[in-house]
């Protein structure tokens, strides 16, 4: 029986790109197979974000594949780290990012991902596991992955948890009543009444000048909102100057939604997301405590979903977390997972386990209980190979 042909005897072709110079040559065909996705996450200007900002201490692995006649099929947009332990393969971004897969067509991902898992052994090597963050739960594509690669892996998968999601109609008021009558009633409400007594406003960000002063304006509303319980996980200075670098190149390309809600020409509520191909997404928002009992928060919100319909988007993405004012708001929901991959004999695997068994643990501690051991563990987290670090 004749065996099936190789990738290489059908045309294929799978290069990994480790000079951050030569990432220019598939720009601009992986950002048009990410906007099609509709995820900021993979784009090539979430990557050089994160290198200009976190990439001191880690090295592009970015794997491309290439269907026959040369067309890039897809892209994995990986990073290597190039000292410490664990030393990981990771995306690019991750540690920031809400969901992963591969940057390609959809029914392309699990072809693309087993490509460039058949690369994962001499042409890419020195890791101890591959830390995917936030993949769907049901993926395939990792899966072909794993198998493909040269050297035998292992999976471990844990952190679980969910991306809610609006399957947007065509219309807000089609919108509205599929929500139950106490959502209308109080969004109706509660806008009229902030209306009566004040001059409101929702304004977009549109031009470069206009940047600089509204993601100011938006840190500071984010905090403002953060501040009573702990802080946000993305106050560090790092983490502010990878969003100025990635704002201003979404902005550029069109993608950026940058809002904020003025009372009486006063900054009350702030929202920052995007815009790629038929997805709108929500990924951080902010808002002055005092307004709180006027609900800013939730106005804006509710603002941003009515002009992702008006502008004729598909879905508006809530993306990570299912907090309940998302589920006010969400008619569906994506699970996902992180995953970690390693050598089926390396020690890595058992860490990975270690690890996977603590989280579980640690989320059905109290709330209290988990915010006393988070802080006990602070030192510990940093060597764990799914450690975020902002």
């Amino acid at each position: 029986m004749a065996r099936p042909a190789t990738r290489e005897a059908r045309g294929e072709t799978t290069e990994v790109i480790t000079d951050p110079d030569r990432l220019g040559e598939i720009e601009g065909d992986w950002r048009s197979l990410a906007e099609r996705r509709g995820n900021a996450f993979l784009t090539p200007e979430w990557y050089y974000a994160w290198l200009r900002n976190y990439g001191e201490h880690a090295d592009p692995a970015v794997i491309a594949v290439r269907a026959p006649g040369g067309d890039l099929r897809g892209v994995m947009p990986l990073v290597q780290e190039r000292s410490g332990r664990p030393r990981s393969l990771r995306f690019g971004g991750a540690n920031l990012a809400d969901h992963l897969h591969p940057v390609a067509a959809a029914p392309e991902d699990e072809a693309v991902a087993a490509a460039a898992g058949a690369r994962l052994g001499a042409e890419v090597s020195g890791w101890s596991a591959i830390v995917l963050d936030n993949v769907d739960a049901d993926a395939g594509w990792w899966r072909a992955m794993m198998s493909a690669a040269p050297p035998s892996l292992a999976a471990v998968s844990y952190r679980q948890t969910t991306l809610p999601y609006v399957q947007l109609p065509a219309s807000w008021e089609t919108y509205l009543a599929s929500r139950s009558r106490n959502f209308r009633s109080q969004l109706g409400r509660k806008l009229r009444a902030l209306q009566a007594s004040h001059e409101v406003r929702f304004r977009r960000t549109h031009a470069a000048v206009e940047l600089g002063r509204d993601l100011e304006t938006f840190f500071r509303l984010h905090d403002a909102r953060w501040d009573a319980r702990g802080g946000s996980s993305s106050a560090s200075e790092r983490t502010r100057a990878f969003h100025a670098d990635f704002t201003a190149a979404a902005l550029e390309r069109g993608w950026l939604r940058l809002w904020t809600m003025e009372v009486d020409g006063d900054p009350v509520a702030a929202w920052y997301g995007w815009r790629l191909g038929e997805r709108y997404s929500y990924y951080l928002a902010g808002f002055a405590p005092r307004w709180s009992d006027a609900s800013v928060g939730l106005l804006l919100l509710a603002h941003t979903v009515h002009e992702a319909i008006e502008e004729g988007a598909a879905e508006y993405d809530l993306l990570l977390g299912d907090e309940t004012y998302k589920q006010r708001f969400a008619t569906a929901t994506r699970p996902v997972e992180t995953v970690i991959l390693s050598r089926s004999l390396h020690p890595m695997r058992l860490v990975a386990r270690a690890e996977a068994t603590l989280w579980r643990a640690h989320r059905r501690l109290p709330p209290r209980l988990r915010e006393r051991s988070r802080s006990l563990l602070g030192g510990v987290r940093r060597w764990l190979p799914s450690f975020r670090r902002r």
